[in-house]
């Protein structure tokens, strides 16, 4: 398995759990859904269902109706 310098992992849209030789990185794109998901976070689905909308949003995705997850 390949091993790539951290540098690249970031180029790449990934964020390296090591500073030197990672061997996991995590998409920075589910980080950023993860760290919306704990500003909206609530014990029901509601705040689940708000996020993802949020996050579906910011990059492009829309909604026919303004509650699709209901």
């Amino acid at each position: 398995m390949p091993v790539w310098p951290p540098s690249s992992l970031s180029s790449a849209g990934f964020f390296p759990c090591a500073p030197l030789f990672p061997t996991l990185a995590v998409s920075l794109d589910m980080l950023e859904f993860v760290a919306s998901l704990f500003l909206h976070t609530a014990p029901n689905e509601r705040a689940w269902a708000a996020t993802l909308v949020e996050y579906l949003k910011a990059h492009g995705y829309e909604f026919a109706t303004g509650d699709s997850f209901q």
